[in-house]
């Protein structure tokens, strides 16, 4: 019987954080935090401010399930509440009409509480997320319907940490249960599926856990890159798949890796992750990360917040290039260090906050030479052929027009200037840019080639 002491329970949630977070980000967001008590099946904990709370809530969603799942914890929801602040009574969430049989078990719905804001309507879309968003899309609207010729059974959504993986694929989950709310929907970690399966083991009985997740409409499989050395994990999870994928039951997987590069899987589980279709989710351009970082204000978390400049949020999409995770996470910093001194969000608090959290100087410009270099590299000719050899070849033209742009983009150097570097004139620059601003939109490989130089440039 799980314990109702909220000291225990905090306990063992900040255990499992602190085996997450690094232990400066566990030192200043989590070691302030206090349990307050244990009310209609939620932990109160205490913040000590209203930033606090926001980074929290949206930051480390996906830190704190974990805690709560490897702590068996998994259904305990967690109620934060700003120090100094009366909480207010929350109400139950009015429930919706299940459309399930009579008589069958209700349907199994297991979204972590706090991933309350991954829903496809908040997803923002961009050159490098587009194949991703319309198979999301297409696997909700096209949900019981007769079968097409393109088959999304598994859907495999791959791409680096923080681009929105398990933000669609919870998005997709929460599409469908609102199109048929008696639908069994469940959302499984792997981590936390492992832990799952060695209690079952030592209890020498894993046939109950398997039923548990073949009986479900829709399987929503995150982090499946962590299944190489798990190799009994791996066998019970290519049952429940094959199982599901018999019955015609919605599967959406994600990973850091195409399925074809997974390390350590058997081959029969890579056949089942490509049965489907594979989409990649790549790092958004600065365009999308405006576009993003306006979206996030919309939230009703951002409402009290002040304006935030145009100039702000242009500063912090060219310094969070990584993830969405990082691009969301420099504005919440900003936005918590300007309410620390009392001031409005500023670009002298961006300054500070990207200082503080980098150590670098944050007008530091980077140098045109650096980008010219570095993009001869990535496209493998000479810097000499690069910025002088006369030629229309695409060997040499096209990695010269991506220079420029990336000059443009990062170095926000004249196009004088750049038309110096390469003995042209300056109408030349402008056309090279407009074009290789054209051809990211057309080419999608193109695009993830250009963004990735990009994003590798500080």
């Amino acid at each position: 019987m799980r314990s109702a002491d909220p000291t225990a329970l905090w306990d063992t949630i900040r255990l499992g954080l602190s085996k997450q977070l690094p232990e400066a980000s566990f030192r200043e967001w989590i070691a302030p935090c206090e349990p307050l008590k244990v009310k209609d099946g939620a932990l109160w904990i205490q913040v000590p401010s209203a930033a606090a709370k926001l980074w929290i809530e949206q930051q480390l969603p996906e830190e704190f399930n974990d805690a709560l799942a490897q702590g068996g914890l998994a259904d305990l929801r967690l109620e934060f509440h700003i120090s100094g602040v009366p909480a207010a009574e929350s109400k139950p969430s009015p429930k919706k009409a299940s459309t399930a049989t009579p008589g069958a078990e209700p349907a199994a719905i297991s979204f972590p509480y706090l991933f309350n804001r991954y829903t496809l309507d908040r997803f923002v879309v961009g050159p490098g997320s587009q194949l991703a968003f319309a198979a999301a899309k297409a696997v909700v609207d096209s949900y019981g319907k007769a079968a097409t010729p393109l088959s999304m059974n598994p859907l495999f959504i791959y791409g680096g940490a923080g681009l929105g993986k398990t933000h669609l694929m919870v998005g997709i989950g929460k599409g469908l249960l609102e199109r048929d709310p008696g639908l069994r929907v469940v959302y499984l970690k792997v981590d936390n599926f492992f832990n799952e399966l060695t209690v079952a083991i030592r209890a020498k009985n894993t046939e109950p856990m398997r039923k548990k997740y073949q009986q479900n409409d829709v399987l929503l499989l995150d982090d499946v890159q962590t299944l190489g050395k798990m190799e009994r994990t791996q066998e019970e999870i290519f049952h429940i798949l094959e199982h599901l994928l018999q019955h015609g039951r919605q599967i959406v997987i994600t990973s850091d890796k195409p399925p074809q590069r997974l390390e350590g899987c058997h081959e029969r589980l890579i056949t089942r992750f490509k049965w489907g279709l594979t989409a990649d989710i790549q790092p958004p351009d600065f365009e999308t990360r405006i576009a993003i970082l306006k979206k996030k204000l919309e939230d009703v978390d951002f409402h009290h917040v002040p304006p935030i400049p145009e100039d702000v949020l242009t500063f912090i999409a060219h310094k969070a290039k990584g993830s969405v995770r990082d691009l969301e996470g420099f504005l919440t910093r900003v936005i918590f260090q300007a309410s620390l001194i009392g001031v409005p969000p500023s670009l002298e608090v961006a300054h500070a906050a990207f200082q503080g959290q980098s150590g670098e100087e944050p007008t530091a410009p980077v140098h045109p030479d650096r980008i010219y270099r570095m993009t001869a590299e990535t496209f493998n000719v000479s810097f000499v052929d690069l910025m002088k050899k006369r030629s229309r070849q695409q060997a040499i033209l096209v990695p010269r027009q991506v220079a420029m742009y990336l000059a443009r983009e990062i170095a926000s150097s004249p196009f004088t200037d750049i038309g110096r570097s390469f003995n042209m004139h300056h109408s030349t620059v402008m056309n090279a840019v407009d074009s290789v601003r054209d051809r990211m939109k057309r080419d999608p490989e193109f695009h993830r080639l250009v963004q990735a130089l990009l994003n590798s440039i500080h």
